[in-house]
């Protein structure tokens, strides 16, 4: 057996979507899930817990830390056997919030993967480039894996059996971001079914001017942009329907002129404030929150984060 190290990886949340983007763009966040991984000849069958000693909140076939790290494997190196760990894992991320928790095992586990790799002989790692274009196989949206994985805001589309393409700026720090998540659950996959097989060409172009806003937004970084670039008539009218409990919010964010998203799909939302309107409106926007979160009694968490700008970071020790 190969002499591995502990190995450290941190990953950064996400959010999907950003309004118009759908599938397209997505921002790393500075909330991260964190990984320790041991080896040893003692260690012969994989092994995963919490650092703080409670239940693991899913299944060894819901892990997927572990089954991307033997995907890696089987894809990259057939016929060699993965060497087994114990990891301990440290969780921030809601498991079904909407800020890249799947996303985070996904570049976690192809990660250490790849860091086991290196050390193998030989070490014939794949290309940087081979390597984003399986990471945004895996999972199918690289909207979540690839900001997870480089940091920033990243525009990355791989449709049709075409090479992933993706490119990566800085979020501008004029911009104050705040993260909404209530305490209920939305199944990606239930939220998908609420969404039209159709959609009518004025929305579709709708969205595609707002999707060159967010361009605009990055480039001269003025609030007014971004309150524009967030308009959304392709995936939030129906995920966030009259029905919905944040319903009510979004509508007095509207009024305010206080810019969100719902981040991937949902039920987090993304909260932007112009940063020098922080003084004087944050408290403003908490009432908001609390009103309307009070009246349909839902527990929640409402904080200030920041964008993430590294992605992935890994430590051997």
């Amino acid at each position: 057996m190969i002499r591995l190290p502990k190995i450290f990886i941190q990953v950064p949340g996400t959010s999907a979507n950003l309004g118009p983007g759908f599938d397209l763009m997505g921002l790393a966040l500075d909330l991260r899930n964190e990984f320790e991984f041991t080896f040893s000849k003692e260690i012969t069958e994989p092994k995963t817990e919490l650092k703080n000693g409670n239940q693991l909140p899913f299944t060894v076939k819901e892990d997927l830390v572990y089954q991307s790290y033997l995907s890696y494997f089987q894809k990259f190196l057939p016929g060699i056997t993965a060497p087994p760990y114990h990891c301990k894992m440290s969780l921030s991320l809601p498991l079904k919030g909407g800020l890249g928790s799947s996303a985070s095992a996904i570049v976690a586990g192809l990660s250490l993967a790849r860091e086991v790799h290196k050390r193998m002989e030989p070490a014939t790692v794949p290309t940087e480039s081979t390597f984003t274009q399986y990471l945004a196989e895996f999972e199918g949206h690289p909207d979540n894996t690839l900001p997870a994985y480089l940091g920033g805001f990243v525009f990355a589309y791989s449709t049709f059996g075409e090479p992933l393409r993706y490119f990566r700026k800085k979020f501008p720090s004029s911009v104050a971001i705040f993260v909404l998540t209530p305490e209920f659950h939305v199944s990606t996959e239930e939220s998908r079914k609420a969404l039209p097989k159709t959609y009518a060409t004025a929305d579709v172009i709708f969205n595609l001017s707002r999707v060159g806003a967010w361009m605009h937004f990055l480039d001269k970084r003025k609030f007014g942009d971004l309150l524009i670039s967030l308009e959304d008539k392709m995936h939030t009218p129906y995920r966030i329907s009259q029905s919905s409990p944040l319903y009510p919010l979004a509508d007095l964010f509207k009024g305010a002129g206080v810019g969100y998203c719902l981040s991937g799909s949902g039920p987090s939302l993304l909260v932007f404030l112009e940063r020098k309107a922080v003084k004087t409106k944050q408290r403003e926007l908490e009432e908001m929150v609390s009103q309307v979160m009070g009246t349909s009694k839902i527990a929640y968490s409402f904080k200030r984060v920041k964008p993430d700008g590294l992605g992935v970071r890994i430590q051997t020790k």
